[in-house]
Formats: C-alpha cells, sequence, structure tokens
C-alpha cells in the first residue's frame, strides 16, 4: 500500500472558473467528479494544455442530461475501497441509511456523494459501516474535498475553498 492524495468535487453549476482554478493548483493521485457538473468538466479538461496526470472517476448528476456516464462506481485505490455516486437516486437530501447501506452492500469503505451542497463527514460507529464523505459544491460555498490515504489505510478528510 502507498499513500494517496485524491480530489473530490462534485456540484458545478456552471462555475467553470472556478472547477478550472482547482485543476490548476491542485495534484492528486486520482479524482472523483460527483456529477452536476459533467458539461464543466470537459469544457475545462478541454482547455487545458496537458490531460491531466491522474484518473478521473466520473459519474452523472441529476443535472446532467444527455450523458451516458454510470450513476454509481466502486474503486479501490491505495487499499480503500470508494464507492461513489451523485446521491440523489439514494435520497440523500432526506438521509443517508439508503446511501450507507448501498455502500455497505459494495463492501466499500468510503462512500462519496454531492447533490446536497454540504460538506458533511461521516464517520461510522462500527468498523463495518463505511465513511460517508461530501466535498460540498464549487458552486455554493465554492468547496472541494481533499481524501488522503496513508500507508496503512487509514483517511483523513478535509475540505478546501476555491480561492481565486
Amino acid at each position: 500500500m502507498s499513500k494517496a492524495k485524491i480530489l473530490v468535487i462534485s456540484d458545478v453549476h456552471g462555475h467553470v472558473t472556478e472547477l478550472r482554478w482547482i485543476l490548476k493548483k491542485e495534484t492528486a493521485d486520482a479524482m472523483f467528479f460527483l456529477g452536476d457538473g459533467l458539461y464543466d468538466l470537459d469544457g475545462a479538461l478541454n482547455l487545458m494544455r496537458e490531460p491531466l496526470p491522474y484518473p478521473v472517476y466520473r459519474v452523472r448528476g441529476n443535472m446532467d442530461p444527455g450523458f451516458e456516464d454510470p450513476m454509481d462506481g466502486l474503486v479501490p485505490i491505495a487499499g480503500v475501497l470508494f464507492y461513489y455516486t451523485h446521491g440523489n437516486l439514494l435520497y440523500v437530501k432526506s438521509g443517508y441509511d439508503e446511501l450507507s447501506d448501498a455502500a455497505q452492500a459494495r463492501g466499500a469503505d468510503v462512500a462519496l456523494f454531492g447533490h446536497t451542497h454540504r460538506r458533511g463527514l461521516i464517520h461510522a460507529d462500527t468498523p463495518d459501516l463505511p465513511t460517508l464523505f461530501n466535498p460540498g459544491s464549487v458552486k455554493d460555498g465554492g468547496s472541494y474535498g481533499i481524501i488522503t490515504v496513508e500507508d496503512d489505510g487509514s483517511c483523513s478528510y478535509d475540505w478546501k475553498r476555491v480561492t481565486q
């Protein structure tokens, strides 16, 4: 296992300038894009001189019509299994039980989601339940998330503000 820095972005909703700032400023080993701005992401990536040097895992949000990206995914990074989704189909605005159940059913250690536009971190009470992490919205308050996976497989979670 090796240490990894993961960039988590959601709910851009047309704020391409802020998204481009994040992509220029942050280095990472992987990025999760949790929907509601796939058009913005594609636009920002097309304007970059060089492609991102890390994989981008992306899902479709409820405001991404016309995109064929999946609604959720599962990816292991540095020994941690990440379940990622926008969250609208799991009704995250009403609670997190369905999200937690979906992640647990897939054996995930961490569930990443957006949709609410609110930053959030919920550590499970028991080790067999996933940690839930929402990076907030690039649009509302201008935040995104950083997850650091340590060599021992533990994770630290942080939010950063878009400050141009």
